[in-house]
């Protein structure tokens, strides 16, 4: 058995804009659901983390104006935080650009993204898989393979959960970063040289909830977007 089938027959249902073909157009749709979720929900992010720099440059600013002897504890957070979110955002808009490029376009993304299929390996599950899905774009039936189906029906079944699990936990160590630096910052108008263990432990725990929330915020991302469309991971990561 060739290997490489899958591959030659997508290239060429591509290429001769097979758009009739219900295999094809299911495996096309996936393909822009894929980054069209990616698009809105890193969109959304992207606004919020916007929102967030403007607001922690303009409290920058406020205090630069009120305090210019010397850079106080709330200065230098705010500083941070409008550096570290500019920078995310800016990511961010990579992100969500270059998906939108696949929105618009996704015949041509689709064509590149056969490439990532690989060859795998004959006798495996895989090489099983890859040659159902084969006959199936050629066949142009409405009806994936149940080898097909059962892949996607297996990856929900944990991806979906992981979504949601990873949502939560984003909005909970969210608001408990912001909770910690409120009260880090409420406490340094007070007595910021009187610094004591505990305030500095909470420091310590506020700079490492700030990578974690990010990282909860990608798998967020990542994992909400493969629930709408795992068709194609099914295919990639079988």
């Amino acid at each position: 058995m060739n290997n490489d089938n899958l591959q030659n027959t997508l290239y060429h249902l591509a290429q001769s804009g097979a758009f009739s073909n219900p295999a094809y157009h299911t495996l096309l749709h996936d393909y822009t659901t894929y980054h069209a979720v990616l698009f809105i929900e890193g969109g959304i992010f992207m606004l919020i983390l916007m929102a967030l720099s403007v607001y922690f440059w303009q409290r920058f600013r406020r205090i630069q104006k009120a305090t210019t002897h010397h850079w106080a504890f709330e200065k230098k957070t705010y500083f941070s935080f409008g550096l570290v979110s500019t920078v995310v955002t800016l990511f961010m808009l990579l992100i969500v650009a270059a998906n939108l490029s696949n929105v618009l376009n996704p015949q041509e993304g689709f064509i590149q993204s056969i490439t990532d299929l690989g060859t795998p390996q004959e006798g495996t599950q895989k090489a099983a898989l890859y040659q159902a899905v084969d006959i199936w774009a050629q066949s142009g039936s409405a009806q994936p393979p149940s080898i097909l189906q059962n892949g996607v029906d297996n990856r929900l079944s944990w991806q979906r959960p992981k979504a949601i699990v990873c949502s939560i936990l984003l909005v909970l160590v969210a608001i408990f970063t912001m909770s910690i630096w409120r009260k880090l910052i409420k406490f340094s108008r007070v007595s910021e040289a009187m610094w004591s263990l505990k305030e500095k432990a909470l420091i310590a725990i506020g700079v490492l909830a700030i990578p974690v929330t990010l990282l909860l915020m990608l798998m967020a991302l990542a994992n909400t977007q493969a629930s709408f469309a795992p068709i194609m991971l099914t295919l990639l990561f079988s």
